[in-house]
C-alpha cells in the first residue's frame, strides 16, 4: 500500500501587525508613531471610535482656518483578554474648500492596538463598520443642518461641537450622535453662523466620503499583499515536491 504524504499543518491565521498597520496608514497618506506599548494589557472586545470637532478652530495669521479632528480608537479581536498592546499616535492634515475658503481638517486621532486581531475579521467586518460610521456621520450633518443660523452674532458664537461614539463587537454595532453642550448639564448650542455650519458639514461630509472609503480601501490593499505574500512560500514548495526529480527519490 502506498504511503499516504503527510497532511500540511493548517496555516495560521493572518493577523494585524504593527508593519502592516504602518503600510496601511502610509497608503493613505497618515503618519503614525508608536509611543508605548505594553506586553500585558486588557483591551475589551471589538472596536471602539470617538470622534469629536468644532471645538478646535484655529487660524494661523492670513493662513487658513484649521479645525481639528479628535479621534480616539480601540482595536482588538474578537474577545477580551490580557496581550500586548500599542499605543499610537495617528496624525494627517486634509485640505477642503468652504464657501470658497481654504479649510484644514486636522485628522488628530490616538489608538490602541491590540494583538492577534485576525485580517480575515477585519475583512468581514470592515464594510459594517464603515456602513454604520457614515450613518452616524449623516445623522449628525442632519442635526448640524436643523440648527438655527443667526450670522448678526458673529464670530462671538461657539460653533457647535459634534460628537460620534460608535462600538462594535462580533455582529453588534451600537453608537450615537449628536451635539456637546457648551458647559457640563448646560444645553446644547441652539444657533450658530452660516461659516460655522458650513465648516461642520464639511467635516461630515470629508470624513464619510473621503476617509472612511480611502481607509477601507488601503485595508483591502494591506489584507491583499499579506495573503500573496503567504501563498509565495506555498506555492514554491507545491512545486518543488512535485518535481519529476524528486519524484524519482
Amino acid at each position: 500500500m502506498a504511503a499516504m504524504p503527510p497532511r500540511a499543518a493548517p496555516a495560521p491565521d493572518l493577523t494585524l501587525s504593527a508593519g502592516q498597520l504602518r503600510t496601511l496608514l502610509a497608503i493613505g497618506g497618515y503618519r503614525g508613531d508608536v509611543i508605548a506599548s505594553w506586553r500585558r494589557h486588557l483591551l475589551p472586545a471589538g472596536c471602539r471610535v470617538m470622534l469629536q470637532f468644532g471645538d478646535q478652530l484655529a487660524r494661523d495669521g492670513d493662513g487658513p482656518t484649521q479645525v481639528v479632528i479628535r479621534c480616539s480608537l480601540e482595536l482588538n479581536g474578537d474577545a477580551a483578554r490580557i496581550g500586548e498592546v500599542s499605543y499610537w499616535q495617528i496624525r494627517k492634515v486634509l485640505p477642503v474648500t468652504v464657501d470658497g475658503e481654504r479649510v484644514q481638517l486636522a485628522l488628530d486621532a490616538d489608538l490602541l492596538l491590540g494583538s492577534a486581531i485576525r485580517l480575515d475579521d477585519v475583512l468581514a467586518q470592515g464594510a459594517a463598520i464603515v456602513r454604520h460610521l457614515k450613518l452616524l456621520l449623516s445623522d449628525a450633518r442632519r442635526t448640524l443642518s436643523h440648527l438655527p443660523v443667526d450670522d448678526r452674532t458673529g464670530e462671538d458664537t461657539g460653533p457647535p461641537v459634534v460628537r460620534i461614539e460608535a462600538r462594535f463587537a462580533a455582529d453588534l454595532a451600537a453608537g450615537r450622535s449628536g451635539l456637546v453642550a457648551p458647559e457640563p448639564g448646560g444645553p446644547a448650542p441652539v444657533r450658530t453662523t452660516t461659516r460655522h455650519l458650513a465648516i461642520g458639514m464639511a467635516a461630515c461630509d470629508c470624513l464619510a466620503d473621503h476617509v472612511l472609503p480611502e481607509l477601507a480601501q488601503a485595508v483591502r490593499a494591506v489584507i491583499a499583499q499579506a495573503r500573496s505574500t503567504r501563498a509565495l512560500p506555498d506555492h514554491h514548495n507545491l512545486r518543488t515536491t512535485t518535481h519529476p526529480h524528486s519524484a524519482a527519490i
